[in-house]
């Protein structure tokens, strides 16, 4: 454990104290003499979701079932896809429909839980728009052209009867922190942006003395024109079989476990942004602010299964090759 983690667990009155946030389900009986595993390794992208993985890890979570539980952040979604095929990882927070790709694509993986309902909002340097429909006749930024956000925001629009280069303008870049520049430095008014970066926008402008706004929340819009939950089943954890098959137990107890650190984060934010600040290239302020509108809500895969096929449904509209062609089958979702 590094000093700063150590530091961070001590700040936290953690120290010594771990077993208190990792104990046994009741009922759950482990025969063996010591932990399956010796060591096991969670990844995490570097947003919201993470915050509850590196609680997981810094407070032993899984003890008696895996001897040293570890956690740590990758940078993008190839650098996950590659860890995955090559087998080199097991267990990993995911963008959901990452998740169906893969699997669809013959990996032996499995959707294990939701823990993130929705990042998705569009900021603005204009404070009066309030709607999708306030947008027409504009320029908006979209980072990952194709991708879920794009997808998300154009299935929006176009259902309040909007389309794309006809009522409206999509400035494609690369990164969020790439539009978050933009709108920044005043070459662009408004982006969809996900949590972290919508809130570090948000600050960053107050320290330019620039007022950027959160104006509209995606996912109550998704809920609007899907007439289902205004949530949007954006991330969970990600799971490979072979690590079911040697700890079939596994995902009851990491469900547990996560429970407890979502709720963790969503109730100490400002503790939840310092642990953050460990793991990710971002200040602890930020993380801290962000945390609110992340949604973390953690749900097992199974039980909330028809309402992820609904949104890869309408992904798959679009761009069917974002889930892999095809609705993964009844396997893919644990329960």
């Amino acid at each position: 454990m590094s000093t700063t983690r150590r530091q961070f667990l001590r700040n936290c009155g953690l120290v010594g104290a771990v077993t208190a946030g990792s104990s046994i389900i009741p009922g759950m009986a482990f025969a063996q003499s010591g932990p399956i595993r010796k060591e096991l390794t969670m990844y995490g992208p570097p947003v919201g979701l993470s915050v509850p993985l590196a609680y997981a890890a810094e407070t032993s979570s899984l003890s008696g079932m895996v001897g040293k539980l570890n956690f740590d952040t990758y940078r993008n979604p190839d650098v996950l896809r590659t860890n995955f095929v090559t087998n080199r990882w097991e267990l990993a927070g995911t963008p959901s429909y990452i998740a169906a790709n893969l699997y669809n694509k013959g990996l032996k993986v499995r959707l294990m839980n939701m823990m993130t309902w929705g990042l998705l909002y569009i900021i603005s340097a204009d404070e009066t728009v309030s709607t999708i429909e306030d947008l027409k006749g504009q320029d908006v930024v979209m980072p990952f052209k194709g991708d879920m956000p794009d997808l998300v925001f154009q299935h929006i629009a176009k259902e309040k009867g909007m389309m794309v280069d006809k009522d409206y303008r999509l400035n494609y870049v690369s990164s969020p922190f790439e539009g978050l520049q933009l709108v920044l430095s005043g070459r662009a008014k408004h982006a969809v942006l996900p949590e972290p970066a919508a809130t570090a926008a948000i600050l960053k402008g107050l320290k330019s003395a620039k007022k950027i706004t959160r104006v509209i929340n995606l996912q109550d819009e998704w809920g609007k024109v899907t007439g289902g939950p205004a949530r949007i089943p954006q991330a969970g954890i990600m799971i490979a079989d072979s690590l079911l098959d040697d700890m079939p137990e596994l995902p009851d107890r990491l469900n547990a476990a996560l429970k407890r650190s979502t709720d963790w984060a969503v109730n100490n934010p400002t503790s939840a942004g310092r642990l953050g600040e460990i793991y990710m290239n971002l200040k602890a302020p930020i993380i801290e602010r962000s945390i609110p509108f992340c949604n973390l809500t953690l749900e097992k895969a199974k039980d909330i299964q028809s309402e992820i096929e609904a949104f890869y449904s309408i992904l798959a509209e679009s761009n069917p090759s974002i889930i892999g062609g095809k609705l993964p089958d009844n396997d893919f979702y644990l329960g």
